[in-house]
């Protein structure tokens, strides 16, 4: 059985960096009643629906486990799940016209407190769910107490983006890669969704289906307009592609910004995708000038035109 000196180095960056190949291997295996096996209830943060319940047990029957849930056992002796929590439902599904799914194959970690519990379980969903855009963002966001933690007790660490602290840690508790501008490109999509589109169009990208770039294309549109694109929509439209395409299209008819100030918002975004751990004091000085550059211009209409007036006329007077 894991010892909780083993679990607990799964929470040192010397266990992140190093037990990768081991992560599968370090749990022993066991079977146990599904009716036995308590849900952890942070897993309320991502779908169960019953269709999606339904296909994962068939594919369950057909093939098998390809990969197994992992359970802890808690200070009762009872058991509960940490990651797999619709394979026990598929399971279930499966128990209810044959007996020998009632007991379910599963990986066992012991000596881990709730909270080591909840960063597992979210750590582990980012690969063994079908997880939406919003989900995803959700699960790497739970890791950040963990992360800024991690950081703060381990000083070689002041220079890692917390992101790639969060990378780490996934890979440390799955074994599979994923880079810290992925988790930050996802986090910063959920959140545009979320704030952004319209409810309609907020749906069909949390489900995946629109680019990244039609994302960023309706986020630039009022939400009314995006309501009103979505109602005109012809209802052949459920490809990804064919989604994102109408929306490149119809953006197309919304007047664009210069393309000057185009270009110099990609330039910025791209600074702020990834910004250095310590921004220089000319970096600092110069993001401040370009706000009070930019700060009347926040005033749509007449004030704009006014400001761009006095420009126009100071400039000429010189």
């Amino acid at each position: 059985m894991s010892s909780p000196s083993q679990v607990a180095a799964g929470f040192t960056i010397t266990g992140l960096r190093d037990g990768a190949s081991r992560t599968r291997g370090r749990y022993p295996v066991s079977e146990i009643a599904v009716a036995d096996i308590a849900d952890h209830p942070a897993n309320a943060a991502y779908s169960m629906d019953p269709a999606g319940i339904a296909e994962l047990a068939k594919s369950i029957r057909a093939d098998g486990l390809t990969d197994l849930p992992l359970v802890r056992k808690v200070g009762d002796g009872s058991w509960q799940m940490v990651s797999g929590h619709r394979r026990k439902a598929a399971y279930a599904l499966l128990a209810k016209d044959d007996p020998a799914y009632e007991r379910m194959p599963c990986r066992v970690i012991e000596g881990i407190d709730d909270e080591r519990a909840v960063t597992l379980l979210h750590a582990a969903n980012y690969f063994t769910r079908a997880l939406t855009v919003t989900e995803r963002a959700a699960a790497t966001e739970a890791l950040r107490g963990d992360a800024v933690r991690l950081r703060s007790e381990d000083p070689s660490l002041s220079g890692m983006r917390v992101d790639d602290v969060k990378a780490a840690i996934i890979e440390r508790q799955t074994g599979r890669k994923v880079s810290g501008k992925t988790i930050a490109r996802e986090e910063r999509l959920a959140r545009r969704i979320a704030e952004d589109l319209s409810p309609e169009w907020a749906a069909e990208a949390d489900r995946g289906n629109l680019s990244a770039e039609a994302v960023r294309s309706l986020a630039g549109m009022p939400k009314e307009r995006q309501a009103e694109m979505h109602a005109a929509m012809e209802p052949w439209r459920r490809t990804k592609r064919e989604l994102s395409d109408y929306v490149r299209n119809e953006g197309k008819a919304q007047a664009g910004p210069d393309g000057r100030i185009a270009k110099a918002a990609r330039l910025v975004a791209d600074f702020l995708e990834s910004p250095p751990e310590s921004p220089s004091a000319a970096d600092l000085s110069l993001l401040r000038e370009m706000a009070l550059m930019t700060a009347p211009y926040a005033e749509a209409g007449a004030g704009a035109q006014k400001v761009r007036r006095r420009a126009s006329h100071s400039k000429s007077s010189k």
